[in-house]
């Protein structure tokens, strides 16, 4: 489970804390909004000239897509980040500012704990074999170590069903190492919204989120639980790895990152990327054609390639101009998104 599209992983430690976790801020949720799909007529701004776009290294990608009437930032996010983590660039903040409504991947209800019955029903189920007897010879060997590192008793892991167990060794790892979520970027970016009355809208519910995994095939959520075992060595590493990419805003390399984990379970590949990605693609085509501002915050690993948002707008006859912060003209460049 990466930091990247960990929103999943979020939600549940809110409403489900588990060795470590930590709760997420409180969140007030507004009312229910939707979007038509229909396609609208629109003035797509051109991408940049050049093939690298400058950005400075400690910026984060965003872009914005307007016509006469509309403009949406598009920003991606990291769910869970290192205490004090400096992120929020000028040019960003000024855009997020300007905008009439924050959207969010989903929107946390204001006591998570009324979700923790949810969580439980889904990933917890009595009668299960002990979690050593689920897994394949090579990984049951490492879930001892793997248990101990996250900070888990191994009998708390023999009651989940796998997905779940998933997301507690994973967060539990990441949450020792001080990586968390109440330090991600939504936690940062509601506090601003808040403080401004600033509608917040979630693209998803809770309870959507979480069957995502817990309705997976019993042979997908083994195949997360085994990526996330064999992955927990080189956990800091990973994590810094990407945490790099993300300050660089090298979508495309993140994807690649995805793809690569793909591997292992492609249905979690369609379930959490693809599937998403086309009905969030769908639902910005319906803001386009209402007048307004908004900034939309979900994960870094939604954008890059030919299944990412930026792909799939492109298709739709939305053109998303990459935003440059004025200051930071001339630093590093990275690859603009290719759409591969």
């Amino acid at each position: 489970m990466r930091i990247f599209d960990a929103s999943i992983a979020a939600l549940v430690l809110a409403a489900f804390p588990l060795a470590g976790g930590v709760a997420a801020p409180v969140i007030v949720p507004p009312a229910a909004t939707t979007a038509s799909p229909t396609a609208p007529a629109v003035t797509p701004v051109s991408p940049t000239a050049s093939a690298l776009t400058p950005v400075s290294p400690t910026a984060p990608a965003a872009w914005v897509i307007r016509n006469a009437t509309t403009q949406i930032t598009l920003f991606g996010t990291v769910h869970a980040l290192p205490k004090d983590f400096v992120w929020l660039k000028p040019v960003v903040a000024a855009r997020f500012d300007a905008a009439d409504t924050l959207v969010l991947e989903t929107i946390i209800p204001p006591d998570p704990s009324t979700l923790a019955p949810l969580v439980a029903a889904l990933g917890m189920r009595p009668g299960l074999k002990p979690m050593a007897q689920r897994l394949p010879p090579a990984a049951a060997a490492r879930l001892p170590a793997a248990a101990a590192a996250a900070g888990l008793p191994l009998p708390a892991l023999d009651q989940m069903r796998e997905w779940l167990a998933a997301i507690a060794l994973s967060e539990g790892t990441l949450t020792k190492l001080g990586i968390t979520a109440d330090s991600g970027v939504e936690p940062a970016l509601t506090r601003r919204a808040r403080a401004q009355t600033k509608p917040i809208i979630g693209l998803e519910t809770p309870e959507q989120q979480l069957r995502y995994l817990a309705s997976l095939p019993d042979a997908d959520q083994t195949a997360l639980l085994v990526e996330t075992i064999g992955n927990m060595p080189t956990a800091e590493a990973d994590a810094g790895k990407l945490v790099a990419l993300w300050r660089t805003g090298d979508v495309d390399t993140i994807s690649s990152e995805f793809d690569k984990e793909a591997k292992a379970s492609p249905n979690l590949m369609r379930v959490l990327l693809i599937e998403r990605n086309r009905r969030w693609a769908d639902w910005i085509v319906g803001v386009m054609r209402r007048p307004g501002k908004v900034f939309i915050a979900v994960g870094a690993g939604h954008y890059g390639g030919p299944d990412g948002l930026l792909a799939l707008l492109a298709a739709r006859g939305l053109v998303a101009e990459r935003l440059v912060d004025p200051a930071l003209q001339g630093a590093a460049a990275v690859p603009a998104p290719t759409g591969r």
